[in-house]
């Protein structure tokens, strides 16, 4: 994929150009995936919802047989602003909190947000650089791209866009779905078990995404992202097809 993902800019310069990587953790892990993989997911997933423009996409066996939510998830699921736009910064954290950014003291890695004052710094998944908020009151004053290392400016933009980096959403609606469905696969004792009360109160818990499908009313495949689209498989593809699925029954 990587190899390919980079050669491909070469041959064909205006086709635009879609990764969409597998969880970098065994089946049913107790840890999560990394940010950034969640992050370039979540950026495909988002495009692909909400996009109708021709697109290679490029992915794995192991992530094509793991169902994703549903696509009108991310059909509307983002918040974007224009510099001079009333924004209501209360509304803008929750949804990062919602959405799986992660409070951080300094921005460095995708997925990550930080509050000082008037200013929020913000990484969003798919972005080479995070961007700096400039509020005044709930005014949003201005938006610059910024390095992470140095945290100086790049570039001064003219507005922002952030879709979620996280594949389970922590609202009100998932809450409930998740517990009721825990509480029918495991007992009626279950919901006092340490994922449980965290996820009530709303917290992220250390290997929560493998429990995604108790989060959504429903799944979907990356297939039913694209609508008529050419698949092109790998000679290997079905051999590597068998082995995951063996993984995942074995885990």
């Amino acid at each position: 994929m990587a190899r390919l993902a980079h050669a491909l800019p070469f041959f064909a310069p205006n086709i635009d150009l879609l990764v969409f990587p597998a969880w970098d953790c065994l089946p049913y892990d107790r840890v999560s995936p990394n940010t950034e993989i969640l992050s370039r997911r979540l950026d495909t997933l988002a495009k692909l919802a909400t996009s109708t423009s021709p697109v290679v996409i490029l992915t794995t066996v192991s992530a094509i047989l793991q169902k994703v939510p549903k696509r009108d998830t991310y059909a509307n699921a983002s918040i974007s602003g224009v510099v001079g736009d009333e924004i209501v910064v209360e509304r803008l954290l929750a949804f990062l909190e919602g959405n799986g950014y992660t409070r951080a003291g300094t921005v460095r890695e995708p997925g990550e947000y930080a509050v000082r004052g008037d200013i929020v710094d913000i990484f969003p998944p798919g972005a080479s650089d995070p961007v700096r908020l400039d509020f005044f009151g709930d005014e949003l004053e201005g938006v610059r791209s910024f390095d992470a290392m140095t945290q100086r400016t790049i570039t001064v933009l003219e507005d922002f866009s952030l879709c979620p980096v996280s594949e389970v959403t922590l609202d009100e609606a998932s809450v409930t779905r998740f517990r009721s469905k825990y509480r029918v696969m495991f007992g009626a004792g279950s919901t006092e078990d340490p994922i449980c009360e965290a996820i009530r109160a709303g917290h992220r818990f250390i290997g929560m995404e493998h429990w995604l499908p108790l989060f959504h009313e429903r799944m979907d495949t990356l297939f039913d992202y694209l609508e008529g689209g050419t698949l092109l498989l790998d000679p290997l593809a079905e051999e590597a097809g068998g082995e995951r699925i063996a993984q995942i029954a074995d885990y």
